[in-house]
């Protein structure tokens, strides 16, 4: 056999099933290695390569073919081979609040950006890497429910051929829930838990039912079809321009060689016949340029792991109620109370309440961060918040407003909103508008004082 089949992973699997069944695999050359089982009085051949297995009309081994389905078929009601288990090394707790900051963080796998001395980081990740907390901080973490719950991780080899164009492989996954629910499409892969060092992985055997099996491989066939369907569309898209040159190169030398034909007069020339060639011929090579796709079912991961609901306590006495499937989340996904959207960064409140940024309210004159059910003081000339024992009463219109809108009345120091104060003509101080005389010479504003000296200078 060819040196390069004994390490194979499809051997290494052939071996291992043949070996659970008490049989014996013997290597021979030109890629060919035969099979005994106790119950045989002979030998069975099978071949990795389709040349050879039609030439000596032996089994095809390969993905997708049938004498490799019924050992898949076989070894899934015995147990998955490819089956994990995931459980947390330390306390669960200390797994929880790695998805959950409440400090600045520096997202070590996703973008930074360097703004003069300091390096500022984000995570661009979808979802993102970690739920950002703002303006509290967490004091305990309570697991409320925690159930076993069981994915399965399928690959698929796809290959992309086209003339125009070297051919194209590659590896596509899919995961999918035990209950049809699929998850996602090449976002995750194994390094979500290879390369958590809190999550501990341990082999695992279990059987799997040939009838969920099959159930989770029809989602995972049409859920496949649409993404092959959008990656031939890519594909072919780079090469529009080249099969539309090489189909006017091929139409021209048709018509050129009509030319000749009909010129040198050597020919009796049959235009219909020439027409009907023509349409076959330009037919042909245009289906000459169809991309063609090779799908084949590769591996299959199982992985069992937990689904948890906790819930975590904020210092201002509120709790973000979230979920997290080990291994499986890159986060954990957090509701917005009020709004009932995700999402990924929120604020706790002086109200005790835990809310996304849309939901917030910030007072403008203490900055303290409130949610949209709070009570609050509207300013309507800044259109902007303040708590109802904050603020100011103005001595002209009797309203409560914002600090940032108080004057004091120079004379006696009363306070005053922006639209009931005024400047004296003389001195130009700051005055309560019922601390102004108006003259009716000139118009001028004046404040008592100047108001006296203008009475006596009279």
């Amino acid at each position: 056999m060819n040196t390069k089949y004994p390490d194979t992973k499809i051997h290494h699997f052939v071996k291992a099933y043949v070996k659970s069944k008490g049989g014996e695999l013997t290597e021979q050359s030109d890629e060919v290695f035969s099979v005994k089982y106790p119950n045989e009085s002979s030998p069975k051949e099978y071949a990795y390569q389709p040349a050879l297995s039609r030439e000596r009309k032996i089994p095809l081994i390969t993905p997708g073919s049938p004498a490799f389905q019924q050992i898949l078929k076989e070894s899934l009601e015995n147990g998955v081979l490819c089956q994990i288990l995931l459980n947390p090394k330390g306390e669960i707790d200390t797994l929880l609040k790695k998805y959950f900051k409440d400090l600045p963080f520096s997202c070590e796998d996703c973008d930074k950006v360097t703004s003069g001395d300091e390096v500022l980081s984000a995570c661009v990740k979808s979802p993102p890497c970690y739920h950002q907390i703002n303006n509290g901080k967490i004091v305990s973490v309570k697991v409320i429910k925690k159930e076993p719950v069981r994915y399965f991780l399928f690959y698929f080899s796809a290959t992309f051929q086209n003339k125009l164009r070297p051919r194209n492989e590659e590896t596509i996954t899919l995961l999918i829930g035990e209950e049809d629910n699929f998850v996602s499409a090449g976002e995750f892969s194994e390094d979500n838990f290879l390369t958590n060092d809190a999550l501990e992985i341990q082999d695992f055997k279990a059987k799997l039912q040939v009838a969920v099996f099959d159930k989770l491989k029809k989602v995972a066939d049409e859920k496949l079809e649409s993404i092959i369907k959008e990656k031939l569309v890519l594909f072919d898209l780079t090469l529009a321009k080249e099969k539309k040159s090489k189909l006017r190169s091929f139409d021209k030398r048709l018509r050129r060689e009509r030319r000749e034909k009909v010129i040198s007069r050597k020919h009796d020339f049959d235009l219909p016949q020439w027409r009907a060639n023509y349409e076959e011929l330009l037919k042909r090579e245009e289906e000459s340029f169809i991309t063609n796709i090779a799908v084949k079912f590769i591996n299959l991961l199982v992985i069992n792991t937990n689904k948890i609901r906790f819930e975590i306590n904020l210092d201002n006495k509120s709790t973000i109620r979230s979920s997290t499937i080990l291994g499986v989340d890159h986060a954990s996904e957090v509701t917005c109370p009020i709004c009932r959207k995700p999402f990924s960064e929120g604020y706790a409140t002086q109200d005790s309440l835990y809310v996304c940024k849309s939901c917030i309210r910030q007072s403008v004159d203490t900055a303290k961060i409130y949610s949209k059910k709070a009570a609050l003081s509207l300013d309507e000339t800044l259109n902007e918040y303040f708590e109802h024992d904050s603020g100011f009463v103005c001595a002209v219109c009797g309203k409560r407003h914002s600090r940032l809108l108080e004057f004091k009345c120079s004379h006696d120091n009363s306070s005053v909103c922006i639209h009931h104060y005024g400047l004296c003509d003389v001195c130009g101080k700051i005055f309560s508008k019922l601390n102004l005389t108006y003259t009716e010479e000139f118009k001028w504003k004046l404040c008592p004082v100047h108001a006296k000296r203008e009475l006596r200078e009279r």
